[in-house]
């Protein structure tokens, strides 16, 4: 599917929410009981270390592991569906995760559906559900207290050091969601969560921080609920927040997995919309998850229409472990931007395209436009529009179906608002790189390898309502 934002390009989506009907078809043989209410997906953090749901992922996980890397119910087959390392030809189903594109939201749904029915079968507990690590929208932090006992299959010593002790925590700055929960545009917000998922891996460190072995880490599994946790709460907060319903390709792209006895099976889009009818869970702490359906469109129905608004010359930008920044000049466009950013229908975006290091950097770098100058970095400001986080993309030394670039998207009109009235002719975009928390104190990180950035441009996205989308012929699921 060809970027939203590469060139001009139109998007239909459908703006309307609807509660959900707790039912679905049961999960597996002998699940009918099941049939009549969702299973919760509950919060790790409101959990104890001898809670039965944790006590029955160590007793799969450790069952999983005992099986050869063949089998497609095995731990190290179930991570190289994401990504693997192991030598030989590349099984059914293996290196298939969706980064940087439109299907991140939806593959990892996909993934974890499959990955939950598994871990169901193999604990022998048929009302288990996978937690969520709620890291945000939450404050959880810390690793799980439960994934830092050396004693348990959820450790692994392949994590940041101080991660695993407790000492260190994730920098609220690397992991605000706020900049994607702004857009009511899902392809945009979409695109806008990887930057604070990906803090969660690089921050995390070893396993986690490379696409390769990520999903070798019990954790992984729970920090993807939660991103799979918060397209649900992207959806709960209405405003014509919607699935690209009219979008062929995002609807009908089939993926290869696994089900509880091993079978192949394949499942698309359509099939993961609404996730307590389809799927049979619900997350604890959520708000009526919303239903939506392929074939049905309940107005408003809106086109985005993006264009270029300005290529911005770019000096060489180089991230490393100082603050670097890169001006705007607003001359010539001051007047259309004073325009766009008080509209309600219009998007300005920051595009940062051709990011790319040697090797995993190991930081995130937190970016502000038209921060001024000694103000103190904070999440909060009206300046922050987001993260630099490599996390699969970008990254040469972990080509995954051949190098291709990172690409980020930052929402400016909140930042542009507030710079605006300082009735600046240049504004300055700034990159600061974080460390994770240690004892609650920020500390300095270790650049591992510096990060490039080849093109920067301002976007803007206009949203019009349309007449009804033509219906298409495919089955309803």
């Amino acid at each position: 599917m060809k970027n939203q934002f590469t060139r001009r390009h139109f998007l239909a989506t459908a703006g309307a929410a609807a509660s959900v009907t707790l039912l679905s078809e049961p999960l597996f043989d002998g699940a009918s009981v099941l049939a009549a209410v969702p299973l919760v997906r509950r919060d790790v953090g409101r959990m104890d270390a001898d809670d039965p749901i944790l006590l029955a992922y160590r007793k799969a996980i450790k069952a999983m592991q005992a099986l050869p890397n063949t089998n497609p119910r095995s731990w190290a087959y179930q991570a190289a569906i994401h990504w693997t390392t192991l030598p030989g030809p590349l099984q059914v189903a293996w290196d298939s995760c969706e980064h940087g594109t439109d299907f991140f939201w939806s593959w990892h749904r996909m993934y974890l559906y499959w990955f939950e029915r598994i871990i169901r079968k193999i604990c022998k507990e048929p009302c288990w559900a996978l937690p969520y690590w709620d890291w945000a929208p939450g404050s959880e932090l810390q690793l799980p207290a439960p994934f830092r006992d050396p004693a348990s299959e959820l450790y692994t010593v392949n994590r940041h050091p101080a991660i695993n002790s407790g000492a260190g925590s994730l920098n609220p700055l690397a992991i605000d969601i706020g900049p994607a929960f702004s857009n009511t545009n899902f392809l945009a917000a979409n695109s806008i969560i990887q930057g604070p998922h990906g803090s969660v891996h690089v921050e995390v460190g070893g396993w986690m921080g490379s696409v390769a072995t990520a999903a070798q880490d019990p954790i992984f599994y729970l920090h993807h609920s939660n991103v799979d946790r918060q397209w649900n709460l992207w959806l709960a907060q209405g405003g014509g927040r919607t699935d690209p319903l009219t979008n062929a390709t995002w609807k009908s792209k089939q993926y290869t997995f696994f089900d509880e006895n091993g079978a192949q099976v394949k499942m698309t889009a359509c099939q993961i919309l609404r996730a307590a009818q389809q799927l049979n869970y619900v997350y604890e702490c959520e708000p009526p998850q919303v239903k939506e359906y392929c074939l049905r469109f309940p107005p408003p129905w809106w086109i985005f229409v993006q264009e270029v608004l300005s290529s911005l010359p770019l000096p060489p930008v180089e991230l490393k472990a100082e603050p670097v920044t890169f001006p705007i000049e607003l001359k010539e466009i001051r007047q259309r931007i004073a325009l766009l950013v008080e509209s309600k229908t219009d998007t300005l975006f920051l595009e940062l395209d051709e990011v790319e290091a040697e090797k995993q950097p190991g930081v995130v770098w937190a970016v502000y436009v038209g921060l001024p100058p000694g103000a103190e970095p904070d999440s909060k400001s009206p300046y922050y529009v987001g993260v630099v986080s490599l996390f699969g993309a970008g990254i040469r030394s972990e080509v995954h179906h051949g190098f291709k670039p990172a690409r980020f998207l930052y929402p400016l009109n909140r930042a542009l608002q507030a710079a605006m009235k300082e009735n600046e002719e240049r504004l300055t975009v700034t990159f600061v790189p974080l460390g994770i928390l240690i004892d609650g104190k920020p500390s300095r990180p270790e650049v591992k390898s510096p990060v490039r950035i080849g093109k920067a441009a301002l976007l803007v996205e206009h949203r019009k309502e349309q007449k009804e989308p033509k219906r298409e012929k495919e089955p309803e699921s």
